[in-house]
């Protein structure tokens, strides 16, 4: 009968630690969430709490911007509109064109300039990576400068980019 005892209280024993709520959301992969004696809200994390405040205080909405919303996704289309007959008036023109190998140049930058912004914006944003994410957008930014003085200098001082796309596409 004592050769027993351990084997019975063993399945006790998994049934009280799977009758916890903090080790199923353990298990179950999902973080653990809690209000401390203060009222506070806190979200088990190594960057501090998610919630600022108390969790009966209201949400905090960022001041309207014409920068953001339905101003920029429209700017955003437009511009991908305006790179069709860019680039194919560059690929029909044959023959440098600096009025055609800036506004395809400055388009063209642009828009990936934008992509890239909102992948960092939703992947590594400030809020998840304090450092990384900030960093990682001024990179960017910084990376976008010196591709338009690139293209300025390659437009300016040498066959231009419509002239480039037309000795590659003949080579």
């Amino acid at each position: 009968m004592r050769a027993m005892l351990p084997t019975l209280q063993q399945p006790l024993r998994l049934s009280m630690a799977a009758r916890n709520p903090q080790l199923r959301m353990i298990a179950g992969g999902s973080r653990a969430f809690q209000t401390t004696p203060t009222g506070k809200a806190v979200a088990a994390s190594r960057q501090g709490p998610y919630v600022k405040g108390t969790v009966n205080d209201p949400t905090p909405f960022p001041e309207p911007n014409a920068a953001h919303g339905s101003n920029h996704w429209a700017f955003e289309r437009g511009l991908s509109v305006a790179l069709v007959p860019l680039v194919a008036a560059g690929f029909a023109k044959h023959g440098s064109s600096a009025i055609l190998d800036g506004a395809l140049a400055l388009t063209l930058v642009v828009h990936s300039h934008i992509g890239f912004d909102c992948i960092l914006a939703d992947y590594l944003h400030k809020r998840k990576f304090p450092i990384v994410g900030p960093l990682s957008t001024w990179t960017l930014r910084a990376a976008t400068l010196a591709t338009l003085y690139g293209l300025y200098e390659f437009n300016t001082n040498d066959v231009g980019l419509t002239e480039l796309i037309a000795k590659v596409w003949t080579a």
